[in-house]
């Protein structure tokens, strides 16, 4: 897992397995994200952000062509950072 070490929100949320632990979290996957992040602190900021991205688009992820998917991304990064 040390590519995560340089990824940012974005990142994250593109992210296959990331997405995957987020969506459907199992006692594996809670323990080695769990672990991750224990061992890279700074990162918690972007992956609470990712977090927020992926359960806001949970319900229209399938529905969503990606460019509609960056779109909206945006849009919730703009006010998350406010």
């Amino acid at each position: 897992m040390d590519h995560y070490r340089y990824y940012c929100s974005e990142d994250f949320i593109w992210d296959t397995d990331f997405r995957a632990w987020v969506l459907n979290p199992t006692q594996e996957n809670n323990r080695i994200w769990n672990n991750w992040l224990a061992e890279n602190p700074d990162q918690n900021e972007a992956v609470r952000q990712a977090r927020e991205v992926v359960l806001a688009l949970q319900c229209e992820e399938a529905s969503l062509q990606d460019s509609e998917i960056s779109t909206r991304m945006t849009e919730i990064k703009d006010q998350i950072s406010r």
